[in-house]
């Protein structure tokens, strides 16, 4: 190619989060090449109206909600939700070299669809930027992006009352109602892992994120799920705080040891304190009225209680648990109210500092990919027979207590009388898992080494023998 062709080729810029590998890509001027970097988020990245990029051709239409999204993890935000500067701390990378503002973008000719452009790359890289999310603003976008699909799921949920949030409901009953229909709807969506894998593959989804996943039938696991509810009742002015919980979480809740665990990443022996924030709901406050608020399901009742019951369970010094099977066993919940940064920054962690959290909720916190009332199915991932044989023994012995029947096979495929019965129960879900094989073992490739194979393991957990 000679250097006057070169000269004419079409300019794009690609920025990409270095956390979340999130991308967006801009077509930007010829003479932006050889622009300090300053220069360039200024002026294609910190865009109040991102519609207007869309105008002039800057940015495809079906790209301007990839583009938002882009922009509310790398800038700060004010309470209205008007993006700023990048959030302090970031770094500007380019693949692993650091660069500095003023720095020029390193350019590249490339083949991008079928055409050879001038592309600009910069990585933001927010390691180093800590807690730093205002929330309000940043609910405040995702809700005005998707206010009308988010209002219809209310209305859906609620067709007594009136949903539009300038005309907040205004009876104490009429708000106890509201609230547990819109908890009951998100508690009765499918408790799953499965749309990590497929889809829009989102490794740990946010509030809106979680919505929508709900809204288009599949679901979340609890965090999830609680983000989602407090997302859509702060918009409709409920006051509620986190919870967390957890199996024999006895005494008082270790927020030191716990905040440590964020700030320092350090799991090694851990485990026996991060039980404590295993399981998260919410507490409200109607009136004078405290209500304990679990919407998550997993086989996780349904808990709406107020009154004695809700300070029984949330006594500091002698919780009552509450008893809990959501897979092989049967554990005791203890419930602890939860410091709100704490809470908010366990769930900004798990969707920012833990690359392998979709592996994480699937494995280590024992969760597979979907847990209806009637069945577990998780991955098996194995290299050896051998490994597949332990790994079996190991869900005979989780099942035998409770005489439950297991299916543990080394192929990707819901066979047996288990695996029909289930796509029978489940169609969605059990065609969401078979799509989910590729990408699962990618990432367990990629974290735990390559060369893995995969199979599924059924367990029914209602005895029928």
């Amino acid at each position: 190619m000679t250097a006057d062709h070169e000269d004419s080729l079409p300019t794009f810029l690609r920025w990409s989060d270095y956390l979340t590998g999130k991308t967006c890509t801009i077509r930007v001027e010829p003479s932006d090449v050889g622009t300090p970097i300053n220069r360039l988020v200024s002026e294609y990245l910190v865009v109040e109206d991102a519609g207007m990029l869309v105008s002039d051709r800057r940015l495809l239409p079906d790209s301007l909600l990839q583009f938002q999204a882009f922009q509310d993890i790398t800038l700060t935000l004010s309470d209205d939700g008007v993006p700023g500067p990048l959030t302090p701390g970031t770094v500007l990378r380019n693949g692993p070299r650091e660069l500095s503002p003023d720095q020029v973008a390193p350019c590249e000719v490339v083949l991008l669809n079928s055409s050879y452009v001038h592309l600009l790359e910069v990585s933001i890289d927010r390691s180093e930027t800590g807690y730093a999310r205002n929330w309000l603003g940043f609910n405040r976008r995702r809700w005005e992006r998707h206010q009308d699909e988010f209002q219809h799921f209310v209305e859906s949920a609620n067709t007594t009352y009136k949903t539009d949030p300038h005309h907040p409901l205004d009876t104490c009953q009429s708000r106890f109602d509201f609230l547990r229909s819109i908890a009951n709807a998100i508690w009765d969506s499918p408790f799953e892992n499965y749309s990590r894998f497929t889809g829009l593959r989102l490794s740990y989804k946010t509030a809106d994120e979680t919505l929508l996943n709900i809204i288009e039938g599949r679901g979340a696991i609890c965090s999830e799920k609680v983000q989602a509810l407090k997302f859509l009742t702060d918009v409709y002015g409920f006051d509620s705080k986190y919870v967390f919980a957890g199996p024999d979480a006895v005494g008082r809740l270790p927020s030191d040891d716990l905040r440590r665990i964020i700030e320092t990443f350090d799991f090694r022996n851990a485990r026996h304190i991060m039980r404590y924030w295993q399981h998260i709901a919410l507490e409200y406050t109607i009136e004078d009225k405290q209500i304990l608020v679990d919407a998550t399901n997993g086989n996780i009742p349904f808990l709406f209680l107020s009154g004695a019951e809700c300070e029984a369970i949330l006594d500091t010094d002698f919780p009552q648990p509450v008893p809990v099977r959501m897979g092989t066993y049967s554990e005791n919940f203890y419930y602890h109210r939860a410091p709100e940064d704490l809470a908010l920054d366990l769930c900004y962690a798990m969707e920012n500092y833990i690359p392998e959290i979709d592996l994480v909720q699937v494995f280590d916190n024992e969760l597979g990919l979907a847990i209806t009332p009637e069945f577990l199915v998780a991955p098996v991932p194995f290299k050896t027979d051998e490994e597949l044989q332990e790994l079996h023994e190991l869900y005979e012995r989780l099942a035998s207590p409770n005489n439950l029947e297991i299916y543990v096979s080394p192929e990707w495929s819901l066979e047996g009388r288990l695996g029909e019965s289930f796509c029978a129960q489940e169609p969605e879900a059990a065609g969401a898992i078979l799509d989910s094989h590729d990408h699962l073992l990618e990432r367990y490739d990629q974290f735990e080494g390559f060369g893995h194979q995969m199979g599924l393991a059924i367990v029914e957990l209602k005895s029928h023998r």
